[in-house]
């Protein structure tokens, strides 16, 4: 896959990292905790580095911008480690799968068209799954009353999905409407990965 580690997609992977640090600050800075967990405002960035700028660089932002957050809070925000864990492999799951998503996607002339959008849902999915088995980890850790793991699971599964909606929502209006008005400039073709082996 050609186009990947370019300096556009290089640049474009440290600016949304700051995007999300930012917003999570801005979040964290105006005491809107239940507001930041309801929207997921560092979603966006992250799957918009997977999409434009190919897997690798989605996941090198999804790991890198949970743990930018955690030193620019002071070390609270995400909360270490039961919550920062968890974020950093949904992130990076998030940021990897988008990008690798769309290329196959784009390969594939029956799903061309659509390709960022299956991508986006595809690894929403993916993301919100693989985070909640970690979840549950810390979960059975630190749970007294001796509930079992698959309990946790279950209780984490139903909270990665019903928790953020509102975002999840936003994320599936927002990310093509940025994609279609980076078509319509002609933008988005220099973030599209060459279709060459």
């Amino acid at each position: 896959m050609k186009k990947t580690f370019n300096t556009l997609n290089i640049v474009t992977t440290a600016m949304l990292c700051a995007v999300c640090v930012v917003l999570s600050a801005a979040f964290h800075y105006l005491q809107l905790g239940s507001v930041g967990a309801l929207i997921s405002p560092m979603h966006l960035p992250v799957f918009l580095a997977g999409i434009l700028c190919g897997p690798w660089l989605g996941l090198i932002c999804g790991v890198v911008s949970p743990v930018a957050s955690f030193f620019v809070s002071g070390a609270t925000n995400p909360r270490f480690p039961d919550r920062l864990i968890p974020m950093i492999v949904e992130l990076a799951v998030y940021g990897f799968l988008s990008g690798l998503l769309r290329y196959v996607f784009l390969k594939n002339s029956k799903t061309n068209k659509f390709a960022a959008v299956l991508a986006l849902i595809i690894a929403m999915v993916a993301g919100r799954v693989v985070a909640a088995f970690v979840s549950a980890i810390f979960l059975t850790l630190v749970t007294t009353n001796e509930v079992s793991y698959f309990v946790n699971l279950g209780i984490s599964m139903l909270g990665k999905f019903t928790s953020t909606w509102v975002g999840i929502i936003i994320q599936l209006v927002l990310i093509p409407t940025i994609l279609f008005a980076l078509k319509r400039s002609g933008v988005l073709v220099r973030y599209t990965p060459t279709l060459e082996e």
